[in-house]
């Protein structure tokens, strides 16, 4: 079977198709995505990094001969350093970059894939290179085309824990389980504690202002860039937890030992999967603690008991990511030039990358978000 295409982009959300998903849980029955594909999660991403970025929506909607869905891939093209780039809909807030797919009668190839890969660049509007990353395999079980069109592995993968087993065998999974659970018992002791997931928006202002001030003292703390650095990341989990909660997607804990919360998770839903997406937690007196693997467990544990069938920790490849997910996702990336400004802007990244690399750079890196922040502090 050779399947003949009909393409269409739409560079607003006016329009969209009616089986593009949402939420959680009006989408259509048969598309298969991940919650960073929702109608959703792209109108706040438009609302926080989209419009300040001056990125232009390429929202691509491919149907078969028959007027079927096939995918709706969600682009956008953005200037940087003098060339326009397209990408997939990201700047760091997705972890997952793929198409919403749909069941199809044919079998999915290279070749065919390829085919409606340059039929989609034909479609959209003129750009210098692209940049196709953090692509799966899969999703929901279907093949993800674009993946089958990769050139190379992405740098780092996602990682995740099974929840379709016995509570007693995810424990024992759990790297220092027993010392964990001590540092529990210890706590319970000093004062009440409880898991907290917020049910309105009173506790969700509460959760979200200890997230925010929680996790940059933890960029600080690091040296790395933060929401003073980011104001758009902040924005976006400003803008994104009324938005997210109103579409049934958010899933934001807190832990709280008396009346501090002492740890945070804020992360979405997609069906029976969760997607931690930031965790944060105290310092000082409570690191002994460990009260950010405890938030974790008490969600793992929360996640089991209601259903869930996959807690996904998302990208990074941090050690504690690699000692307590059993799961690992590879993810692929694919790059490719259409003008004499693509070739540059790849020459530089590349460049870069290697810069990045080097000994030098990454002493010398960190000791930049120091000065910058002293300065603000100063100003």
């Amino acid at each position: 079977m050779h399947p003949t295409f009909t393409i269409r982009v739409h560079d607003s959300f006016e329009g969209l198709p009616a089986e593009w998903p949402v939420g959680e849980p009006a989408s259509s029955p048969e598309a298969r995505y991940h919650a960073f594909q929702t109608k959703t999660f792209l109108g706040v991403w438009w609302a926080t990094f989209g419009r300040s970025r001056g990125a232009r929506l390429c929202l691509v909607e491919v149907r078969d001969g028959s007027g079927n869905p096939v995918m709706f891939v969600p682009l956008c093209i953005k200037m940087s350093k003098g060339a326009k780039i397209l990408s997939f809909i990201d700047e760091g807030a997705a972890d997952y970059n793929a198409p919403v797919l749909f069941p199809v009668p044919w079998e999915w190839s290279r070749p065919l894939a390829e085919q409606l890969w340059e039929a989609i660049v034909a479609s959209l509007p003129a750009f210098d290179v692209f940049i196709l990353d953090k692509m799966p395999e899969d999703v929901g079980g279907l093949i993800n085309p674009l993946h089958l069109i990769s050139d190379g592995p992405n740098d780092v993968s996602c990682h995740g824990t099974d929840l379709r087993r016995s509570w007693a065998d995810i424990q024992k999974a759990q790297p220092q389980h027993k010392s964990l659970m001590r540092k529990m018992r210890n706590l319970e002791r000093s004062a009440s504690c409880q898991y907290v997931i917020a049910s309105g928006k009173t506790e969700r202002d509460e959760i979200l202002q200890a997230v925010l001030k929680q996790k940059q003292r933890r960029f600080e703390e690091t040296q790395v860039p933060g929401f003073d650095a980011e104001p758009d990341k902040r924005a976006f989990f400003e803008e994104g937890t009324d938005r997210f909660a109103e579409a049934g997607m958010l899933h934001l804990s807190a832990f709280k030992v008396g009346d501090e919360i002492v740890s945070t998770l804020w992360g979405l839903v997609r069906g029976k999967r969760y997607y931690g997406i930031l965790m944060s937690f105290e310092a000082g007196e409570w690191a002994k603690y460990s009260v950010g693997h405890i938030v974790n467990y008490r969600t793992l544990e929360w996640l089991h008991q209601n259903g869930f069938e996959y807690m996904d920790h998302g990208i990074g490849d941090e050690p504690w990511k690699l000692s307590h997910c059993e799961v690992t996702v590879p993810l692929s990336q694919k790059t490719g030039t259409r003008t004499w400004r693509g070739n540059l802007y790849i020459s530089r990244m590349r460049a870069m990358e290697r810069m990045r690399r080097t000994r030098i750079w990454q002493k010398v890196r960190p000791l930049k978000w120091t000065v910058l922040r002293a300065i603000r502090k100063r100003a």
